[in-house]
């Protein structure tokens, strides 16, 4: 079942609308008529580089701080911690995000869920693709590539690398195929997030075959929707 795209928007968070986010939130989507109550969900995605994948079995919501510690350096200014169950691989995502930015959302919006983005990368729709071959997810951010694999319809890899440049993040991505043992000809590479034409002409020089990742297929009836590059979009349209 399609979802239907009422409005996509950007949001400049000033040194006045960092300290009341949804105030400026808010305000965006009023200027669409769009209200913030009665919907049957809500989601804040976090962009975070501090999480931890926990089995059901053996996750403990008491030890959350404890999970993060093990897998980054463990600094918490300014953060809170926070979790989600990810049900399609029976697992929990522990992940820190700004707490203060977390906290005016949750109390703006009641109800409103808190996910991390690869709680949301991490999906049926590239699981199942990964029956027919292996499938590479790379979500390009600031100097930051969030990697998912998949093949035969097991998870393989959620995680995330720094780079400096293009071609630091081409570097993991190819690391990882090796690694993982991806390199097969019908393998799959999807990207999305910061994705130019040189980044994508990068990319196909080295992977056999290189696709734009652009979320869950959506229905729209805004006619300026028709040319949205959803790819840039992941975390949304997830």
């Amino acid at each position: 079942m399609e979802s239907e795209l009422l409005t996509v928007g950007d949001v400049l968070f000033d040194e006045v609308s960092k300290n009341n986010p949804v105030k400026a939130v808010k305000e965006m989507l009023a200027e669409w008529n769009i209200s913030t109550f009665g919907h049957k969900q809500m989601r804040l995605i976090v962009e975070s580089n501090q999480f931890a994948w926990i089995p059901e079995h053996l996750y403990n919501s008491e030890q959350d701080r404890q999970y993060l510690a093990l897998v980054s350096a463990p600094s918490f200014e300014g953060l809170g911690i926070y979790h989600i169950k990810v049900p399609i691989i029976n697992s929990y995502l522990v992940f820190s995000a700004p707490y203060n930015i977390v906290t005016s959302f949750k109390v703006g919006m009641p109800g409103i869920d808190v996910y991390c983005q690869h709680a949301l990368l991490v999906n049926e729709m590239l699981m199942s693709r990964s029956t027919q071959h292996p499938v590479m997810l790379m979500n390009i951010r600031d100097r930051v590539g969030d990697y998912v694999a998949f093949y035969n319809g097991q998870l393989l890899l959620s995680n995330s690398f720094s780079g400096e440049n293009e071609e630091e993040l081409l570097y993991h991505g190819i690391d990882l195929m090796k690694q993982l043992h991806l390199e097969t000809p019908d393998m799959e590479l999807t990207m999305c997030g910061n994705v130019n034409r040189d980044i994508y002409a990068l990319f196909q020089r080295f992977f056999p075959n290189v696709t734009l990742y652009n979320g869950i297929p959506f229905d729209y009836q805004n006619p300026a929707f028709h040319n949205l590059h959803t790819y840039k979009y992941p975390l949304i349209l997830s």
